[in-house]
């Protein structure tokens, strides 16, 4: 607890002067060795290893509390692979303390706030973490661990869930039968589980008569993005069985395939890595049955459109719309995506079927009830922002400098600016030139067209790009609203799903 502290020594036949050093040195508990908060000790026997005065050492059979020795009691100790080992503390120094593992490992040395007491009997496991002895980081890892080991996968933080990812399906874990047996459950009569925590947000916004939300956050490939299709799937399921609850249950279901496939992608730790951060709202009715859905999205990530590390790809709808049957690919001039230079320079994986993925976009499209139009419309701009991405310029000749659409892929630009329904020489100027209007001088307001320089025309074609595809997901998002059928809504319940984050060697800009 980083609060403020006095040092407690209890010790009545210490000198006078040690004494009063103790009760009048006080510090901040991350520069302290705290014997109550390490090692369980009772009262009597706190002490500070730190506040001894310098002359004085710390024998290694000093009593550490309640008559425990110090290569006795056992602690976690951090380690750089397994994040925490046990081991047993072997030597106390002024700022740091050494550890013997006790697989007979290296010695580790670590600074106090590091090491943490265990377990009287680190295999046993507890629904809630709450409920261990010594509260620590170590304890709780290893809780953790012990639970997946026996394929339990939820754990309790008081009313926070932890879900560690299977990578693999769970018969009966998610069944219809399940969600039945958490319906009207507080928290905690069942195993923890994901049912749970969505059935107590139904029942607190039924009992309050305000509105909830859960937020689902963790790294990349964590699993956020199937936990919050099961909380759409729960809640929904809490309504009327009614024909018009069905259908708002199955369109808010179909919503996750079409997002995903224009918000996700493969990135190094998943293959369906979601790169932007959602809220979905469930609202209902004051008779608590379902009656309506919005999607809102934040911070897509818009430097992946055209550039990627070489073990990610781009958003799947570029891949998709490449591997398209041949009547899609014909309508919008496209070939395999190792031509495009927004795709060619990612990983091509082909044990991503994107054929099939393909056949269930434009099946979850159907089902949200879009038209062969709208659709056709979507498509028409993602193949845009290919053919876009391929045009190349160079140097102009001429006093005034700029640059030219280079010859062999002016065929692009054309297919392009027909994607976009546009002139090509309008979208031509548009890349090679900016524009600029004087303040000063000359007639007031005029507007004066800047040549652009071979790379920064290249700079502004991507940022250009970047820019139409985010409008399109927006306009996406807009038709996904447009589908769910909405009459009143007393409250809501929102499912924050929050992007994936990462963790990079060398920090940039890769998140936005």
């Amino acid at each position: 607890l980083p609060l403020r502290m006095r040092c407690e020594a209890l010790d009545e036949q210490r000198s006078k002067e040690s004494e009063n050093f103790f009760f009048n040195h006080t510090h901040t508990h991350s520069q302290a060795f705290w014997c109550r908060v390490f090692w369980g000790c009772c009262p009597s026997s706190i002490f500070c290893c730190r506040c001894l005065p310098p002359e004085r050492s710390v024998p290694t059979s000093v009593l550490l509390g309640c008559g425990t020795t110090m290569d006795e009691r056992e602690v976690w100790a951090p380690h750089p692979e397994h994040g925490y080992v046990q081991g047993r503390v072997v030597d106390l120094g002024s700022h740091s303390l050494t550890v013997q593992p006790i697989d007979g490992g290296k010695p580790i040395s670590a600074s106090y706030d590091r090491i943490f007491p265990c377990e009287d009997d680190i295999t046993k496991d507890v629904d809630d973490n709450c409920g261990l002895m010594y509260l620590n980081e170590g304890n709780l890892l290893n809780n953790l661990k012990n639970r997946f080991s026996k394929d339990i996968f939820y754990t309790y933080v008081a009313n926070i869930l932890i879900a560690v990812n299977p990578c693999k399906p769970v018969p009966g874990l998610y069944s219809a039968d399940m969600m039945k047996s958490y319906r009207g459950k507080s928290l905690g009569i069942m195993a923890p589980h994901v049912f749970a925590l969505a059935d107590k947000a139904f029942r607190d916004m039924r009992t309050s008569s305000t509105s909830q939300s859960i937020i689902v956050s963790g790294e990349s490939g964590a699993g956020k993005t199937e936990t919050t299709k099961y909380i759409i799937r729960y809640l929904t399921s809490l309504g009327s069985a009614d024909s018009s609850v069905s259908n708002i249950e199955e369109r808010l279901i179909e919503s996750n395939p079409l997002l995903e496939s224009f918000g996700n992608a493969k990135t190094t730790r998943n293959n369906n890595s979601s790169r932007f951060g959602k809220f979905m709202e469930i609202h209902f009715n004051n008779k608590s049955t379902v009656s309506g859905g919005f999607v809102s999205h934040y911070l897509l990530e818009k430097s992946r459109i055209v550039s990627q590390s070489s073990e990610e790809r781009n958003y799947h709808a570029f891949y998709r719309l490449t591997r398209a049957p041949e009547s899609w690919r014909t309508k919008f001039h496209l070939q395999g995506p190792e031509k495009y230079r927004y795709l060619k320079g990612s990983c091509l994986d082909n044990n991503l079927n994107d054929t099939e993925g393909f056949e269930n976009l434009l099946a979850s499209m159907g089902r949200l009830g879009m038209s062969d139009e709208a659709k056709t419309n979507v498509f028409r701009i993602v193949a845009g922002v290919l053919h876009m991405g391929n045009i190349e310029f160079s140097e102009k000749v001429s006093t005034r400098g700029g640059s030219v659409i280079t010859g062999d892929t002016t065929n692009e630009l054309n297919v392009a600016a027909e994607l976009f329904g546009l002139e090509a020489d309008a979208l031509v100027e548009a890349l090679t030139t900016r524009v600029m209007m004087t303040k000063g001088g000359g007639v007031k307001g005029t507007v004066i067209g800047v040549p652009l320089k071979p790379e920064q025309a290249a700079n502004g074609r991507d940022a250009l790009a970047k820019a139409i595809y985010s409008n399109l997901f927006d306009h996406i998002v807009t038709l996904v609203n447009e589908c769910f059928p909405f009459s009143e809504s007393q409250n809501y319940i929102g499912v924050l799903d929050i992007a994936g984050f990462e963790y990079f060697k060398h920090n940039s800009f890769e998140q936005f």
